[in-house]
């Protein structure tokens, strides 16, 4: 069954340019856009960039070519031709759900509910009841945020950690609980807490696959200070020595947080495909409100540790 339905049954000519009225529907809404055969077009040359930089090796829907004989727009035939391959087109592409992080396919979704993503218990129609406490908190914390209100700089008795100038409460939260080697190839076990839902997702990672993350990064060209990746190691294999792993998962359990905790980056399409793949690739995880908490403090904790220890010699 299909999340979303495209319906492209009318058309407009305005200064001589076709505009296509375009229904999008899903279970929780319907949106009405009107877009231009190149408008479609941009999106289409963005998706293939998307896939290539993402490394998504999706196998894309072909875009309708243009006409090589004569102009569509000449044509009534030719312009609900057009628009029914268009319709085609675009249903499939906002159908694909790795594509549903990006900016350029998410601005044509209809708007999602608050409580869409994981208040359904897995397999399940039940609702957990506790779940909308913990929206009601976010919801509280978006509106102080929207305010902008600003911590008091003579305000003292407020620890480092609680302490945030932009005002962004850190959402995700991560920790790497363990790792394995195959074929020469270290795979860390990492566990995701979504301080919004009660559903953890654990998943595996190369050091190479969230290197990748960090390049992309660094191609957003974003006015933040993006935190230092952990380096290689020069000499020697890091699968080599059980002490190399751990200093390494240490090093990517604080890269992590620290780039999840700044708002801009967290926005940026490499890091909400990161979330939206993890999700859907990803072992869910069912917790209470209450261990969800104490798993985020101790992150928390774990971190701050991290930040205190002395400064040691690194193996990368």
């Amino acid at each position: 069954m299909l999340t979303y339905t495209v319906i492209i049954d009318d058309y407009q000519t305005i200064d001589d340019k076709v505009y296509y009225q375009i229904n999008i529907n899903c279970l929780e809404g319907h949106k009405k856009i009107s877009k231009r055969y190149s408008d479609l077009k941009a999106l289409n040359d963005k998706i293939i960039e998307k896939n290539s930089n993402f490394k998504l090796h999706l196998n894309l829907p072909q875009f309708p070519g243009r006409k090589i004989f004569g102009r569509t727009k000449n044509s009534v035939a030719g312009i609900k031709q057009r628009g029914k391959e268009l319709q085609k087109y675009l249903e499939e592409v906002l159908n694909i759900k790795q594509l549903q992080s990006f900016l350029s396919v998410k601005e044509l979704l209809p708007h999602q509910q608050l409580y869409q993503e994981t208040l359904q218990l897995p397999h399940s129609d039940e609702y957990d009841k506790e779940v909308c406490w913990l929206q009601m908190d976010e919801l509280k914390r978006s509106f102080l945020e929207r305010q902008e209100i600003k911590t008091p700089k003579n305000n003292k008795s407020k620890s480092k950690s609680s302490l945030n100038t932009t005002g962004y409460v850190q959402r995700y939260h991560f920790s790497i609980d363990d790792y394995e080697i195959q074929q020469d190839v270290v795979l860390y076990t990492i566990t995701l807490t979504d301080a919004k839902k009660t559903t953890n997702y654990q998943f595996t990672s190369r050091y190479s696959d969230l290197r990748e993350y960090h390049k992309l990064l660094k191609k957003e060209n974003l006015k933040v200070v993006l935190p230092v990746y952990p380096k290689r190691k020069i000499i020697s294999q890091t699968n080599e020595n059980p002490l190399f792993i751990q200093e390494r998962l240490e090093q990517l359990q604080k890269y992590l947080n620290d780039i999840f905790a700044i708002k801009e980056l967290v926005q940026s399409e490499p890091l909400q495909y990161f979330i939206t793949r993890i999700k859907l690739e990803g072992k869910p995880i069912r917790i209470g409100p209450v261990q969800q908490k104490q798993q985020i403090c101790t992150s928390s904790v774990l971190y701050e540790s991290q930040e205190n220890l002395p400064e040691r010699k690194s193996s990368f």
